[in-house]
């Protein structure tokens, strides 16, 4: 098991407030410690938002205990009764995503003996400030994992990895017909490099701005996501074209297609060309920092490639063909959405240049 640094920052966070407790006499340190641990965040971005917050909702938990704990006492019921009370402030001025500190700080404090209350309330309290002292500073100072900029830079390349294996597929199956046997293979290497930046985006949510364009990153997940399954399925249909043209019952000689299907295959090639250039561009304005497009489906592309399917499907008949033609509208479908998807992804970037530019303008 790799220690993580948010492990580290914890270790760190505890051992601290138990050693100032120590060397002050504050006690239980373990209120501290256990304060420390409970406020300690995954990244820099999110102790930074979170810091205010934090540092209210225990004060508000401070105050809110001692005033039931003076007026109403101590034991089970009052804390049931203080902890309600705090969740429901908690929510109505929006601090839903710390109340549990606040309650964990109600209970600490109101679990103190009823006959000295208020003397250990205030240790309590004092100790419940230094546990939450010791992780704002660990929060803000100790280096934070930079989980956005790992992010980006995973996701870019998992995005140029992903397609290239996708364009692969599309043009094995594209030049299947001079093959002779293919071997189906699991991308597992690109789906662990996905599982990763899958664990690297659910840490760096947090910290991505606007200026980031979140949903652009979230949809290049989706379609490296896609590219991954798209090249699967493309792959399964070459192993199943091969198969077939291979086959002792195959009606066709092993290495020629009939010109109506070369003619099909032209225009899938096409097909693949144009949607290698839209990667390019991508990659390119990725890097670059600039744009492309606005850009449309190219519907003229798709009427000569349902031309090509009638040409081709009026010259032959059988189950053998019949198969064929389901391999190869498999094969289209994934083409079109792959396309869909990128041109949705550089209509996103534009969208967002222009806004930048509208709000640098006024």
């Amino acid at each position: 098991m790799i220690l993580g640094a948010r492990i580290i920052k914890t270790g760190l966070a505890i051992t601290l407030a138990l050693f100032i407790c120590k060397t002050i006499k504050v006690e239980p340190a373990t209120f501290a410690a256990i304060t420390a641990a409970i406020n300690m965040q995954p990244s820099v971005g999110k102790a930074l938002k979170n810091a205010w917050e934090q540092i209210g909702i225990h004060i508000l938990a401070v105050i809110l205990a001692i005033i039931i704990g003076l007026l109403l006492g101590t034991g089970p019921l009052v804390i049931g009764f203080a902890s309600i009370i705090m969740i429901m402030i908690s929510n109505q001025i929006n601090w839903s995503k710390t109340l549990n500190l606040g309650v964990v700080s109600i209970i600490f404090i109101l679990d103190s003996p009823p006959d000295t209350f208020l003397t250990h309330a205030g240790i309590r309290s004092l100790a419940i400030f230094i546990g939450l002292g010791v992780a704002l500073l660990i929060n803000r100072v100790l280096a934070p994992p930079k989980y956005k900029l790992k992010l980006q830079e995973e996701l870019h390349h998992l995005f140029q990895e992903t397609s290239i294996y996708f364009l692969g597929s599309l043009n094995t199956f594209i030049h299947s017909h001079s093959m002779s046997s293919y071997e189906l293979r699991e991308p597992k290497e690109l789906k662990t490099k996905l599982e990763k930046v899958l664990w690297l985006y659910e840490h760096s949510r947090e910290e991505l701005t606007n200026e980031d364009n979140p949903l652009f990153i979230e949809r290049l997940l989706e379609i490296s996501r896609g590219f991954i399954e798209r090249g699967q399925s493309i792959s399964e249909m070459t192993r199943q074209r091969v198969n077939r043209r291979h086959s002792p019952d195959s009606p066709l000689p092993t290495e020629k297609v009939s010109l109506e299907f070369e003619n099909v295959l032209k225009v899938l090639s096409t097909g693949e060309n144009k949607i290698a250039q839209l990667v390019r561009d991508l990659v390119n304005g990725i890097r670059e920092g600039t744009t492309y497009g606005p850009f449309e489906e190219d519907l003229e592309y798709w009427i000569e490639f349902n031309q090509a399917i009638d040409e081709w499907h009026t010259k032959v008949s059988g189950v053998f063909y019949l198969r064929a033609l389901m391999e190869v509208a498999v094969v289209a479908t994934e083409m079109r959405l792959a396309d869909r998807r990128l041109k949705s992804l550089h209509n996103l970037r534009k969208k967002q240049a222009k806004e930048i530019l509208a709000g640098a303008k006024s």
